[in-house]
């Protein structure tokens, strides 16, 4: 009897599943600030747009499991356990202005409790009060919420004025609230 890991399709649609989001996640890593269009993943996934969806169930969680896979990526590349680390995986958007828009509309979107966005939002704020708790000790949750507030909102500055000093702002930031700033 075979089991669903040895079935040719559903092992087929997990790989191609798969594959469009490395296509999707590439695609809004090399974007400018608008990002890739569904109609352009599509084609370098070499499917229609109603292909793609087909995977997914819709654009926005599409959108989603990009962030999840860019989450994902960003662990991996920095240690954020670390100050160094979480300095280094915010540095890095900065190169990357297609995922910074992408996270800005998904973060406004998320406002919808029925919107596939906000279940992440949530879940990767827990997450990142986590860590901040984890560097900073227990007791300092309000400094943590204002320092996650002002990474998101830095972001939207910087999408319209790139020379916004995302990471320099946040350590001026941490330091005034009385957090460290260096390992």
């Amino acid at each position: 009897m075979a089991t669903k890991s040895q079935r040719g399709p559903y092992s087929k649609g997990v790989a191609r599943r798969a594959e469009i989001l490395r296509v999707a996640l590439e695609a809004y890593q090399t974007s400018g600030r608008q990002g890739p269009s569904l109609r352009s993943i599509a084609a370098a996934a070499g499917l229609t747009e109603a292909g793609v969806l087909h995977y997914f169930g819709s654009k926005d969680e599409l959108l989603v499991e990009v962030l999840v896979a860019r989450d994902r990526e960003y662990a991996a590349a920095h240690d954020l356990t670390t100050l160094d680390g979480i300095w280094s995986a915010l540095a890095h958007t900065t190169r990357t202005p297609g995922l910074i828009k992408l996270f800005v509309d998904m973060t406004a979107a998320a406002a919808d409790p029925a919107h596939p966005a906000h279940a992440f939002m949530r879940r990767r704020t827990r997450a990142l009060l986590g860590l901040i708790e984890n560097i900073t000790g227990p007791g300092h949750a309000w400094q943590g919420r204002i320092l996650l507030a002002a990474a998101e909102g830095l972001q939207i500055q910087w999408l319209r004025d790139p020379s916004t000093d995302i990471v320099g702002d946040l350590r001026r930031l941490a330091a005034g609230l009385g957090l460290p700033v260096d390992d």
